[in-house]
């Protein structure tokens, strides 16, 4: 199995916040971090739309992004295919966002350091890569079963990409409920002021992202990938383990 999901750094859209009367710097700050990570994992921006000045339509927007991009980098993983299937791809969407929805975090109170403002994020990585990963196996070898008795020869090749996607975004479904955190890691983002507003780099934005869905441990074995059905008109959903 791959030891990186390819692609998961999702780059959230950069937006400023804005320097009010209302609250010190240290508050604002720490108060733009945690709307900032909210809006984009959770979907709660009303903090955030105050904070940044941006508009509801922008705000779920970023969300939605957010989610749609998690949902591609899963379907790309599992090797699916199904994002542009009306059903399967809103599906993988709900999952992204369900495993978001468990992200653990804590922001720290804003700290001057040199006259820079710097705030310290804790972050517990979700762990459903690692999670899955033992049911995801016993289902290809469960699936590769039924290939090997003729149970999809008939199939096209669309319903066999439903069929086998279906049962991964199954086990993602059952597992996101309940999911377990490697332990927690922590990234310092600096404040980078301007005359009126204060914003956080596309480094920190990475930096943050970077942590928040756990990465395949080397000690993950590699099952095979799903056979081709029989009949060499259907096709395959290609599995991408390796």
């Amino acid at each position: 199995m791959k030891k990186r999901v390819c692609g998961i750094l999702l780059l959230m859209v950069m937006c400023t916040g804005l320097l009010t009367g209302c609250g010190s710097k240290e508050s604002q700050f720490q108060s733009y971090i945690q709307s900032l990570i909210t809006a984009n994992y959770l979907g709660t921006s009303d903090e955030y739309i105050k904070t940044t000045g941006v508009n509801q339509a922008d705000a779920e927007a970023l969300y939605l992004q957010n989610a749609t991009r998690l949902a591609n980098n899963l379907n790309a993983y599992y090797g699916l295919d199904i994002m542009s299937d009306p059903d399967m791809g809103p599906r993988m969407i709900e999952v992204a966002k369900l495993i978001y929805s468990k992200i653990r975090y804590e922001v720290a109170p804003t700290r001057m350091t040199n006259g820079i403002y710097y705030v310290d994020i804790t972050i517990y990585p979700i762990n459903i890569l690692n999670d899955t990963h033992d049911a995801a196996v016993e289902y290809v070898g469960s699936f590769n079963k039924k290939v090997s008795a003729g149970e999809y020869n008939n199939y096209s090749k669309e319903e066999y990409r439903r069929e086998f996607a279906s049962g991964i975004l199954d086990i993602l479904e059952e597992y996101a409920k309940n999911l377990t955190y490697q332990d927690p890691k922590t990234v310092t983002v600096r404040i980078i002021e301007g005359k009126s507003t204060f914003y956080i780099s596309d480094d920190d934005l990475r930096a943050i992202d970077e942590l928040v869905i756990a990465t395949v441990s080397d000690e993950t074995t590699t099952p095979e990938n799903p056979d081709v059905p029989e009949n060499p008109e259907q096709g395959t959903t290609e599995q991408s383990w390796g």
